[in-house]
């Protein structure tokens, strides 16, 4: 109704280890498994990150806001999990560069999240080792550290939005492009959504998730109303 994405703390998610790896950790299980090239690198680094104030960086990270979205619509495990056992909404989004142009003093950025074993440490021996200018380092470290998440959520497909602190952002009504329903979404609040967005001045399409007969599982959304509807 006011047009908000909201961002949320790291202490907030799901996952207690999202966003809150133990940074230098990583840095010294790579130096210690290191190749002697890189480890002498990647030593370099740790010398350039004594500099660092580490409580400021602790204290930033975990007043980060972090808005997360997925890249898969039809992902039935996504659906079951976050949106109330197909009984809510997906909202769809389209962002130009313009918001995050406008927005640069809040928004930090936006990027896909890394999945592995160990995308921290492995970004340290593969990446980091290269980074001479310590405002590089800390500015990407920053940003890698509220990106990494491990190997078994890869499923949700996911991209970040970085916000500089926790709370809600304004954004424009006209990048809300879609509104789908689950396959168990009551009619009775696909009316309430129908006349929100009627109330709101919203012009978007409306689908909602079926079964598909491509397979044993499958899952397709259908189109059951369009935004020309909604002007008339």
């Amino acid at each position: 109704m006011n047009s908000e994405l909201y961002f949320a703390r790291p202490a907030r998610l799901n996952d207690p280890f999202d966003c809150r790896v133990d940074i230098f950790s990583c840095l010294e299980n790579e130096i210690s498994r290191a190749t002697e090239l890189t480890r002498n690198k990647l030593q370099k680094l740790r010398e350039i990150s004594g500099s660092i104030n580490m409580d400021k960086i602790k204290t930033d990270l975990e007043n980060m806001g972090v808005c997360s979205f997925s890249l898969e619509l039809e992902n039935t495990l996504m659906w079951s999990h976050y949106a109330d056992d197909h009984r809510g909404v997906c909202l769809t989004y389209a962002l130009p560069k313009s918001f995050f142009d406008e927005t640069a003093n809040e928004i930090l950025g936006i990027a896909k999240v890394d999945y592995g074993l160990n995308p921290l440490s492995d970004w340290f021996l593969r990446d980091a080792h290269n980074l001479t200018s310590l405002d590089d380092f800390v500015r990407i470290l920053i940003k890698k550290a509220l990106t990494v998440k491990a190997k078994l959520w890869k499923h949700e497909k996911e991209v970040r939005i970085l916000r500089r602190q926790e709370g809600d952002q304004v954004i424009d009504k006209q990048y809300l492009k879609q509104i789908c329903f689950g396959m168990a979404t009551p009619d009775s609040d696909i009316t309430l959504v129908k006349n929100i967005i009627r109330q709101c001045g919203y012009k978007v399409d409306l689908c909602k998730m079926v079964r598909s007969t491509s397979s044993d599982f499958g899952l397709k959304a259908i189109e059951i109303i369009t935004y020309s509807f909604l002007k008339s």
